[in-house]
């Protein structure tokens, strides 16, 4: 649904290109050419904002690819943390918990984990971002927050 649609109900008229018959008003013939040229400018425009969008939008994206068995540390927000680690300061505890198995892919980029069975979390988590580990057995990172 577009703008035009949401407000006034209807479906926004098309801008039609002037009819190629020249006019005998020289007045309504620059009109014309003047409304496509604008037109024209105003496609390029939009065309060059979406673009500028879409590399803004995909600037810190990275494709990130688990096979199932991978084991993968977890991102969450600790003071929405309860059940996985209990801990006196919770500012002060850790970002990443883990490392945890994937048991299988669930859509395009979520995977479900092998989680405790005292943690009471959902054990599907979207992934968003990817991090090298010191460690030889884990090597990705599964970033969720807890909501």
């Amino acid at each position: 649904m577009t703008p035009f649609q949401a407000l006034y109900g209807i479906e926004p008229p098309l801008l039609i290109k002037a009819r190629t018959i020249p006019s005998k008003v020289e007045a309504v013939n620059q009109l014309n050419e003047q409304r496509d040229q604008m037109l024209q400018e105003l496609k390029q425009n939009l065309l060059k904002a979406q673009d500028q969008m879409h590399s803004y939008a995909n600037k810190h994206r990275r494709l990130v690819e688990f096979e199932v068995g991978d084991w993968v540390y977890l991102k969450l927000q600790p003071y929405r943390l309860r059940s996985l680690a209990k801990r006196p300061n919770e500012k002060l505890a850790s970002r990443f918990y883990g490392p945890f198995q994937i048991i299988s892919k669930v859509g395009a980029a979520a995977y479900k984990l092998e989680l405790p069975a005292h943690s009471k979390i959902h054990p599907v988590f979207h992934v968003s971002a990817k991090e090298s580990t010191p460690t030889a057995a884990t090597t990705s990172i599964i970033a969720s927050y807890a909501k």
